[in-house]
Formats: C-alpha cells, sequence, structure tokens
C-alpha cells in the first residue's frame, strides 16, 4: 500500500460509504416515520396513539426474532444480494402503505420492515462498510459511514417534510411524504446495484471456507464474542442515555426550555460530524479501535465524575459545554463499535453471526435503561439525575473493563 492510500480514502471509497450512509439512512426512515410524522401519520391511517405504539411494538418483536437468523444467512449469502434484497423489499412495502394507510395492513407491514431493515441487512451493511476500506482504514470507514448516515437521515427527513406541506389535508399530506420516502429508497437501490461492487472487495471462497452451521456454534463459544458484545452495550448505554442532560439543564439549572432543545438538536445531530474523528482517532493515532474504546470509556469516567460534583450555580454556558461533552465522546465511540471486528480477529465466515448476537446484547439498553431511568425521576425528581449519572459513569468503568480483557484476549490469541 502507498503512502497516499494510506494517508486518505479514495474518492471511490468515500463514494461507496456515502450510498451506504444513504441506504442505513432511508431504510429507516419507514419504521420510525412517527417520529417524525407523528400526528399526520394517525391523522392520515385513523388509528389511536395505542395503534401508533402498536406498531412499533411489532417492529421491535420481529427485529429481536430476525436478528441470529439474519446474521447467520448474511454470512452464507452475498453481501451485495443480502443488501438489494432487503432494500427492494422496502421499496414494495413503502408502496403498499402508501397505496392502503390501512391499520390492519401496516400490522403486516411493520412486521415486513422488521425483517427487511434487520434480517439479513443489519449484519450486510455493517459487513460492507468493513470491505469497502483496508484492516488500517476501518476505524475512518465507519466513522465515516455512521456521520453520513446522519446527516443524510436529517435532511431525508427535513425533505419529506417540506413537501409534505404541499397539501393542507392531512392524509394527502402524509401520503406525499410516503412517497418520497419511496422514491429515496428506490435511489438507494439503484445506487446500490451500481456501485457496491462486492467483488472488488472480496476474495473467492475456497469450499473449506463455505458457511457452514458449525461456524454458529464456534461464534458461540468464542468468549470474545461476548466480550464483545457487552463492550457494545455499554456503548451504546452512553451514547444512547446522553438524551437525560436536557431535562436536567432544564430541571435542575434552570436553562430556559428553548435553549435546552436546541441544545438537544445539536446533541442529537451535529455530533455526527465527530464519528470521522473517532475513526482518525483509531486509524492514525492508536492504530488500534480497543485502545480507542478503553480510552473513551475512561474519558467519559472523568466526564461523568466532573457532572456529579457540578454546582447548580454553574454559569449556564459552561453547563452546556460539559452536557456536550459526553454526547461528544460518546458519538465517536459508538461511531467506530463494529471498526474492532477485524481487530478481534473474529472470522469473516461468521462475523454476521457475531454481528447479530452483538447487536441483540449491545442494544439491550432500549429495553430497561428508559424504564430505570423514569422510574428513578419519578420517585426522586431532581435527585434522580446524580443517580443516573452515576450509572452512566458505572456503565463506562464496565466498558473500560470489558476492553482491558479483550485486549488482553486478543494479545493472548496473537
Amino acid at each position: 500500500m502507498s503512502d497516499k492510500t494510506k494517508a486518505h480514502l479514495s474518492a471511490k471509497t468515500l463514494w461507496v460509504l456515502f450510498i451506504l450512509g444513504l441506504v442505513n439512512a432511508v431504510m429507516y426512515c419507514f419504521p420510525y416515520i412517527r417520529y417524525v410524522f407523528y400526528d399526520q401519520q394517525i391523522a392520515a391511517m385513523g388509528i389511536t396513539n395505542t395503534q401508533s405504539g402498536i406498531l412499533m411494538t411489532i417492529y421491535a418483536a420481529a427485529n429481536t426474532i430476525t436478528l441470529i437468523p439474519g446474521g447467520i444467512l448474511a454470512d452464507k449469502w452475498s453481501v451485495k444480494k443480502c443488501l438489494v434484497g432487503s432494500i427492494l423489499g422496502s421499496v414494495v412495502i413503502g408502496i403498499i402503505y402508501a397505496l392502503t394507510m390501512n391499520f390492519a395492513v401496516a400490522c403486516v407491514l411493520w412486521a415486513g420492515l422488521g425483517v427487511s431493515t434487520i434480517f439479513v441487512f443489519w449484519a450486510a451493511i455493517t459487513k460492507a462498510v468493513g470491505q469497502v476500506g483496508t484492516a488500517e482504514e476501518q476505524g475512518m470507514c465507519y466513522g465515516i459511514y455512521y456521520a453520513a448516515s446522519g446527516i443524510i437521515s436529517a435532511i431525508l427527513n427535513a425533505v419529506c417534510l417540506q413537501v409534505s406541506r404541499l397539501s393542507d389535508d392531512p392524509s394527502t399530506s402524509f401520503s406525499i411524504a410516503v412517497w418520497a420516502m419511496v422514491a429515496f429508497t428506490a435511489v438507494a437501490l439503484i445506487l446500490t446495484m451500481i456501485f457496491f461492487k462486492e467483488k472488488s472487495i472480496t476474495q473467492t471462497k475456497s469450499s473449506d471456507e463455505e458457511f457452514k452451521i458449525k461456524y454458529v456454534g464456534e461464534a458461540l463459544k468464542n468468549p470474545m464474542t461476548w466480550l464483545f458484545s457487552l463492550m457494545v452495550l455499554c456503548a451504546y448505554g452512553l451514547y444512547t442515555s446522553v438524551s437525560y442532560f436536557s431535562p436536567y439543564l432544564t430541571d435542575v439549572l434552570g436553562i430556559p426550555l428553548v435553549h435546552s432543545s436546541f441544545i438537544s438538536i445539536v446533541r442529537s445531530n451535529l455530533m455526527n460530524l465527530l464519528c470521522p474523528i473517532g475513526g482518525i482517532i483509531v486509524d492514525k493515532i492508536f492504530k488500534s479501535s480497543t485502545k480507542w474504546y478503553i480510552t473513551a470509556f475512561g474519558i467519559t469516567i472523568v466526564i461523568y465524575g466532573g457532572v456529579l460534583i457540578m454546582p447548580s450555580n454553574i454559569s449556564p454556558v459552561l453547563a452546556t459545554i460539559v452536557s456536550l461533552l459526553p454526547s461528544a465522546i460518546g458519538m465517536m465511540l459508538y461511531g467506530v463499535i463494529w471498526s474492532g471486528l477485524q481487530e478481534c480477529k473474529f472470522k469473516p465466515i461468521y462475523a454476521g453471526t457475531v454481528i447479530g448476537i452483538a447487536s441483540i446484547i449491545g442494544y439491550l439498553p432500549d429495553s430497561f435503561y428508559y424504564i430505570i431511568f423514569g422510574k428513578w425521576m419519578d420517585k426522586f425528581g431532581n435527585n434522580a439525575y446524580p443517580m443516573i449519572f452515576g450509572f452512566l459513569m458505572g456503565t463506562a468503568a464496565l466498558g473500560m473493563a470489558i476492553t482491558i480483557l479483550m485486549r488482553k484476549l486478543i494479545k493472548k490469541n496473537n
């Protein structure tokens, strides 16, 4: 590899990462359409708030059921075929939804979205990003991919929201937004078919390297699978919990709600721009994903320690800066969590299975963090925030300990 290649990613690589970011963004516009068009969807379909929640419950159930089987099949099947088939499935589902707007039909469609956006898709697109760059470029590739996905998602939702205003009728307005999402998804499908060249980035497998069911057992018996999964849980738990700084700034520090909301937008969207910085840290500074994981978890421990002793009369500007720090580190950590797959020496033949297992375990914070924190806030009021931040500090400490064990195991295996 030339020094020029090492210095930066090629234009072709950046283009493919942009396409994969677009694919990831459009694939999740449909299942999470209520996040932007909550009232419009309810009005257009004539459903209740409970029925709206039921759709997401169906989607979440389909996700859980399909993750591991999908990871296994993603190891057996072509990455490109998995991507194309999944995107095509979402296009078809979107068209049917736009033409029906019926709750009973939508229940089936949201189960279908659980298949099209998770089943083989999640493992396939995660593997695809890893295939785009070299082993030395993994951090940067995942960082750019996550940044592109987050920014494109915000742009797509903004465009769909804007075109929906072409009609004053709620039902027609929502229908226009859905058709716009279908169009964007179709564009992503075409770009993937044209520009994602799997043959140019993968080697032909010998008969001994073809996927066999025994590799599932091998992945399950590998202690690194479980350590990596728990590391993902800690990283995601920190990433998804920074939203609690919004009510903290308002309730405890007295910052006006409008300012807190603006800061929340910065925290939730603009912080995606920091993902490539995490990639640079992994590839150029530490030249190791696990070293960055340990460092990021350690920095997070210090930050939350500072938050716990921060006085309530602190200046709003300084409080705002401090509240953004966990999000900045969390984004630079979460954006490159999958870059560690190669360093952990998982065999490519069962990497999809590992991704499935790590995803089920890694995204568990969505199932219990909010419930725990919500109960604390209901019971203890403002006194719940030190408990929440202490819990997150403990999460970072656990993540750091787990990653240290991962590095020891990597050295032992080497």
